[in-house]
C-alpha cells in the first residue's frame, strides 16, 4: 500500500529537526553564541578580599542518601562547586554561598556546601540558600538574606551556558553581581564529527530550549511582576 504523500513529508521533516537538534555542525554555533554572552559578563577580574561567592546549584543525579553523597551531584553541580572553590582559596576572607533546595532530605546547597567543605573550604566561610527551586528564587532569596550583612562584592557562579538568564535574573531582582562562569562545553570538533548526529547535540539543544525559553518567561512575566525591577541598557 503506498504511503500517502503528506505521511512521507512529515516524515522527511521529522528527520530534518533530529539531524538540525543533533548535528554538532548546527547546534555548535548557536551554543557557542550563549557561552561567549558569558564571557561577555564575565568583566570584573579577579573578587576583591571579603567577596561573597554566590554558587547557584545543577540538580540532582539522584536523592542523595547522606550529605557526603557527591556522587548524586549532577556534572553542573559539580563543576560549578570546583570552580567557586578554586576562587574562594584566592580570595582571602570570602564566603561561599551556595543556593538550591529540592524535595530530598538533604538540599542540593547543603551537598554542595559539604563538598566545599571536604575540599579544604572552612565552614565559617559556608552559607546555605536552601528553600529555592529555580534560578529567579535563587536571586530573590539570596538577595534577603545578603540584605542583613555588610556590603561586599558579590560574584555569581554557574554554568556559562546558564550565566546569561542567570545574571540577568540576579541583575533585575537588584542584585549588583560580577559573573563568573564555570564549565564550558567545548563547541569544537573536527569537521566529520560535525556531520554525525550525536547524543550531545541534542543535549546541547535542550539545552538552549531551555535557556532562551527561560529568558523569554523571565522578561515577559517573572520581571514584570517584581517591584524593584531595575531596567538595564
Amino acid at each position: 500500500m503506498p504511503i500517502p504523500k503528506l505521511m512521507r513529508f512529515g516524515a522527511a521533516g521529522v528527520l530534518l529537526v533530529y539531524l538540525a537538534l543533533s548535528m554538532p555542525l548546527t547546534v555548535d554555533p548557536a551554543f557557542s553564541a550563549l557561552q561567549d554572552w558569558a564571557r561577555r559578563d564575565a568583566r570584573c577580574g579577579q573578587p576583591p578580599a571579603g567577596s561573597v561567592i554566590i554558587v547557584l546549584a545543577g540538580g540532582f543525579e539522584h536523592a542523595p542518601d547522606r550529605l557526603t553523597d557527591f556522587n548524586a551531584l549532577q556534572g553542573d553541580g559539580l563543576r560549578r562547586t570546583l570552580a567557586a572553590v578554586a576562587l574562594a582559596r584566592r580570595t582571602p576572607h570570602s564566603v561561599l554561598l551556595f543556593t538550591g533546595g529540592g524535595n530530598t532530605r538533604f538540599s542540593e546547597a547543603a551537598v554542595m556546601g559539604a563538598l566545599a567543605e571536604a575540599l579544604g573550604i572552612a565552614a565559617n566561610r559556608i552559607e546555605l540558600e536552601q528553600r529555592s527551586h529555580t534560578t529567579y528564587e535563587s536571586a530573590i532569596n539570596t538577595r534577603a538574606m545578603l540584605a542583613r550583612d555588610p556590603p561586599a562584592a558579590r560574584y555569581l557562579v554557574t554554568s556559562a551556558y546558564h550565566m546569561p538568564r542567570s545574571y540577568r535574573a540576579f541583575r533585575d531582582a537588584g542584585q549588583k553581581v560580577c559573573a563568573w562562569p564555570a564549565g564550558f562545553l567545548s563547541t569544537h570538533a573536527p569537521l566529520l564529527d560535525r556531520l554525525i548526529p550525536q547524543l550531545g547535540g541534542l543535549e546541547k539543544s535542550s539545552l538552549l530550549l531551555h535557556e532562551y525559553l527561560g529568558m523569554i518567561f523571565y522578561s515577559l512575566v517573572k520581571f514584570r511582576q517584581l517591584p524593584f525591577v531595575q531596567t538595564h541598557s
